[in-house]
């Protein structure tokens, strides 16, 4: 086979500027969850909708069956998610629940018709253009009505201001000192119709061109499509011509023209990518799912004081029972543990009778040494270092005392003797003994003076 050399690898030119702690707890983040069963239409809505919120969204968040909320909401302070939004469904409506974490409040919305993104396009003539860098940045949310008066309830005007508060809660804000107009690629759109007393959701992406030229050289100057010249002599016929052609629907779709940030005009057009939503205000709740009623579509009388003490006294006889299940299954992981340990223990206990019985060497324990489980270990505790002192004075010459005082000699036979024996009597037999003191060389020194 012919040499291959290396592939060359391609260095990382550009840094990664790491968000501030500041942009970080101001920047929302949320977990779109579904609760329960709800069916497959529902279920591609709640990943177009984690497409809309990219990319402060987990996207590719796994859920299964025993997942609560109450999961969520443990570890939303580690990731820093400031909102949930839950997806549930019943027999006759479909729901969606936003919650602002930590301490509320929450609100239900009846999803009253909703289409997902594969329908909306496949419902379009002329697709936008999308690529990955249309999801790396949020799109700029606009709220647009929740000012004017409904139709329908008009008890509703506190209920109307708080949810659009939270709604504006669950996008980042604009940073007018440094937004960059080139990094906006999608925009989310929350409409209120006070005839229906709905909010109308719409997701749209943003393709901007340059005004002012025609359009052939407009085309030529397009970078997203290649265009085929091969069957062109020369590219004047091309411009001349207008771009081969151009079609109904590029005459009739003309883009709105904005000022440019670089001087000039820029044309801005609008294409719906979907999903869309119909969303009607049901419930308004302080708390997270529990709590105060602030508002509620079906039940306009107000809560007394006979009921609001039942549901306190409801959520504590749930919270009650949830910790008895936890500490019923907490005892039984520790009957489990002992049970194990002791089935062990007895395993062992007759493995040792067995040998024992039939004349076997026992069996070898940790910490102990030819079958002696009293034997300390080489390399436990404090034993170690008398250990090393022991064997030390058997070579020297028969222990402490005995190796210092007793000479070559009696450091010979303390070490053939071994151990403690052997070095006592390698210092006795070498004549070695005690070290004399303090008062005998007092004692001796004056014998010598009288002398």
């Amino acid at each position: 086979m012919p040499r291959r050399g290396n592939k060359r690898t391609k260095k990382k030119v550009h840094k990664d500027i790491a968000p501030s702690e500041r942009e970080i707890q101001n920047t929302p983040r949320c977990f779109i969850v579904k609760k329960g069963k709800i069916g497959e239409k529902v279920e591609d809505l709640v990943q177009d909708l984690r497409e809309v919120m990219a990319p402060n969204c987990a996207k590719k968040l796994k859920e299964t069956k025993i997942n609560r909320l109450e999961d969520y909401m443990a570890v939303a302070s580690h990731f820093h998610v400031s909102h949930v939004l839950q997806f549930s469904a019943t027999k006759a409506h479909n729901y969606l629940r936003i919650i602002n974490l930590p301490v509320g409040p929450t609100l239900t919305f009846q999803i009253s018709s909703f289409s997902t993104a594969r329908d909306v396009r496949a419902a379009q003539r002329k697709q936008p253009v999308l690529d990955h860098h249309s999801f790396e940045s949020s799109p700029i949310q606009i709220i647009n009505g929740f000012s004017q008066q409904s139709k329908v309830d008009e008890s509703s005007a506190s209920a109307r201001k708080l949810a659009a508060e939270m709604l504006r809660g669950i996008l980042p804000p604009v940073d007018v000192p440094t937004f960059n107009q080139a990094t906006v690629r999608r925009a989310a759109l929350f409409n209120y119709d006070p005839e229906d007393d709905t909010v109308l959701f719409r997701h749209y992406s943003i393709m901007k061109k340059g005004m002012g030229l025609q359009r052939g050289v407009a085309k030529l100057m397009r970078t997203h499509r290649m265009l085929k010249l091969g069957n062109r002599e020369d590219i004047a016929d091309f411009v001349l011509s207008g771009g081969q052609g151009a079609t109904e629907t590029e005459i009739e779709d003309k883009p709105e023209e904005a000022p440019s940030a670089a001087g000039g005009k820029i044309g801005v057009r609008l294409g719906e990518i979907g999903p869309r939503m119909t969303l009607q205000l049901i419930k308004a709740e302080e708390g997270i799912n529990t709590g105060t009623v602030m508002y509620h579509r079906f039940n306009t009388k107000p809560p007394t004081q006979r009921e609001l003490e039942e549901a306190k006294a409801t959520q504590r006889r749930k919270f009650k029972e949830r910790n008895e299940k936890l500490v019923v299954i907490d005892d039984k992981k520790k009957a489990d543990k002992q049970k194990a340990k002791e089935k062990r223990k007895k395993a062992e206990k007759d493995t040792k009778e067995d040998r024992e019985e039939w004349g076997m060497e026992p069996v070898k324990q940790k910490g102990g040494d030819d079958g002696n489980p009293k034997r300390a270990h080489n390399n436990k505790g404090q034993k170690r270092g008398l250990r090393k002192k022991i064997s030390a004075g058997g070579k020297g010459g028969g222990g402490k005392g005995g190796g210092k005082a007793g000479g070559k000699s009696g450091g010979k036979a303390g070490g053939k003797g071994g151990g403690k024996s052997g070095g006592k009597a390698g210092g006795k037999s070498s004549g070695g003994t005690k070290r004399p003191s303090t008062m005998d060389k007092f004692k001796k020194s004056e014998k010598r003076q009288k002398s």
